[in-house]
């Protein structure tokens, strides 16, 4: 792919943009909590994959992250530690075990995307409504190329 120099200047300028988005979002209790708990950004996403109520397998969950299965009875049993995710077997191969999220696991993830979605409603904000839409129209159609 061919980058030429203004594309180049404008996806740096765009990674400071999102750096300065990061760092100027108010320090949320949330997050310190899942700091405390040793949850990251992968096993968001894991929760992301079973909310609110699917139930996948062990080798579903490792195929939709694109990790190996090692890693993700990692990132499996930090959640079961915290009563994030539940796990049985599956009821026609006790071989396989399926999990999905416990009661506390789908709420703290309603408490975040409630949290993430009202931090974007800050950003959108600072424009006009005319303006978001031209701004999410490009960002679709940027995502798209």
């Amino acid at each position: 792919m061919f980058m030429d120099q203004t594309t180049i200047a404008n996806a740096q300028r765009l990674l400071t943009l999102l750096d300065c988005m990061r760092a100027r979002q108010p320090r949320s209790p949330l997050f310190d909590q899942l700091n405390e708990w040793g949850l990251s950004i992968s096993h968001l996403r894991l929760l992301g994959l079973l909310a609110p109520d699917r139930e996948l397998s062990m080798r579903e969950l490792a195929e939709a992250l694109n990790i190996k299965p090692p890693s993700l009875t990692a990132l499996t049993r930090r959640l079961l530690q915290n009563g994030l995710l539940e796990r049985r077997p599956h009821p026609d191969d006790s071989r396989v075990i399926l999990l999905s999220l416990s009661e506390a696991g789908r709420q703290l993830h309603r408490d975040l995307e409630r949290e993430r979605l009202s931090q974007l409603v800050h950003l959108l904000s600072g424009l006009s409504h005319t303006e978001q839409q031209v701004f999410l129209d490009l960002l679709e159609r940027a995502m798209r190329a």
